[in-house]
């Protein structure tokens, strides 16, 4: 083997780990596009803070994701700014959502996520439940979306809970007036 052949492979090894890897979630591909004409009813317009999001006691192994419950709160301030219901601290009402269960499959061609965020909205001065569910949305990425199933399957957790927030701003903006 030459010197030139050395090189070249010492070289290239690297650069391969590294286009191997997939890149990071990001918190913006995780928000909602959002209907145009979403109108909240006043007392909850720029009234609701986010308070946690958490990982429940049933989701330990699904949980591998790369999609930190960190980002899941990002996201949802943002999707609720983006919406007109969100405060940025200090809102009457205080928004708190629990990852309950993150399914995902080992492997496939069109990988579906499904993500159940259980969310609670309380009066922030009386601690009344305003709004509680538990939301259950899909997300799906196929092979046009990445060939590897590691970028796949996080394409798929994103994409499942960006579904999850659109419904629940949808399900918040319906909130009749209090």
């Amino acid at each position: 083997m030459t010197t030139f052949s050395r090189r070249s492979i010492l070289v290239s090894l690297p650069l391969l780990g590294v286009a191997a890897c997939a890149p990071p979630p990001t918190t913006a591909a995780m928000v909602p596009d959002l209907p145009p004409g979403l109108a909240p009813a006043p007392a909850f317009r720029n009234a609701i803070s986010v308070g946690t999001v958490t990982i429940g006691p049933d989701s330990g192994t699904p949980w591998n994701s790369a999609v930190a419950p960190e980002q899941v709160r990002d996201a949802t301030v943002q999707a609720l700014a983006g919406a007109g219901l969100g405060a940025a601290s200090g809102g009457r009402y205080r928004l708190d959502g629990t990852l309950q269960q993150l399914e995902r499959p080992y492997a496939g061609f069109a990988m579906t996520v499904t993500a159940t965020i259980a969310w609670r909205l309380v009066d922030a001065a009386s601690g009344a439940v305003v709004y509680s569910k538990v939301l259950k949305s899909l997300g799906t990425a196929t092979l046009d979306d990445a060939v590897d199933n590691g970028p796949r399957l996080r394409i798929a957790d994103q994409r499942a809970v960006r579904a999850n927030l659109q419904q629940l701003v949808q399900d918040l903006a319906a909130l009749p007036a209090r």
